[in-house]
């Protein structure tokens, strides 16, 4: 049997951040808020009601904003415009067919809704490459929890009929490496999204990567080698 390698998007080999920051200052002088603090955002998201963002309004309006943002950068990335398509990473397509050459199964676990991770693939011509994903789409389509609850990852590994031991999360956030850690799975935290070394650390993380892309299949091979 082959192992699984399950990634995260945006922040992991999706090089979205710029083009989000880009729709928030937007957006907010459109609505005339304050200015908000990028870096909190990056580092908060994933818990923004325990996060001030200096939009100078409530924390229940700013995650209001947080995800009509969300909406509206994944909109502008489905335009058809190459200035608002987020760019893979360095050294992803490479990583990808390093790990399928080497017979790993390849899925994907976002928090972006479907019809934008479907085109941002298809831009790519990385759809074929993943046997499976879950998005935002899942919460209500097959009633999971959305990360950093194990529900998406259990969900993948039963689809593709692979145990946690066989599994690997990779991702930029606490919240996949909770994710992994929940569902039992071997994590890798990659540096270059929206958590630092620090937090993924804090998280768990079995694995960090800081180097790039490229350098994630050998440490998933070190993984399943030293089993």
């Amino acid at each position: 049997m082959t192992k699984l390698v399950v990634f995260d998007v945006d922040g992991t080999f999706l090089n979205s951040q710029l083009l989000y920051d880009k729709t928030v200052l937007e957006y907010s002088r459109a609505k005339g808020l304050p200015e908000p603090c990028l870096k909190t955002i990056h580092h908060g998201y994933g818990d923004p009601h325990a996060h001030d963002f200096g939009w100078g309004v409530s924390k229940d309006e700013q995650v209001r904003h947080m995800i009509e943002t969300m909406v509206l950068a994944d909109k502008y990335s489905m335009s058809g415009d190459p200035q608002h398509t987020p760019p893979f990473f360095d050294g992803a397509h490479q990583t990808f067919t390093c790990l399928k050459e080497a017979g790993y199964t390849l899925a994907i676990i976002t928090s972006k809704p479907e019809e934008p991770l479907l085109h941002l693939l298809d831009y790519h011509g990385a759809r074929d490459i993943f046997s499976a994903h879950r998005t935002f789409d899942d919460i209500a389509r097959r009633n999971e929890r959305e990360k950093p609850e194990p529900d998406m990852l259990h969900s993948v590994m039963r689809e593709l009929d692979f145990k946690p031991q066989d599994t690997v999360m990779v991702g930029d956030t606490t919240m996949d490496i909770r994710m992994g850690l929940g569902a039992n799975t071997h994590t890798i935290g990659v540096t270059w999204g929206a958590h630092t070394r620090e937090h993924l650390t804090e998280a768990g993380a079995h694995y960090i990567v800081e180097t790039s892309l490229g350098d994630v299949p050998p440490v998933v091979e070190r993984i399943f080698r030293t089993e």
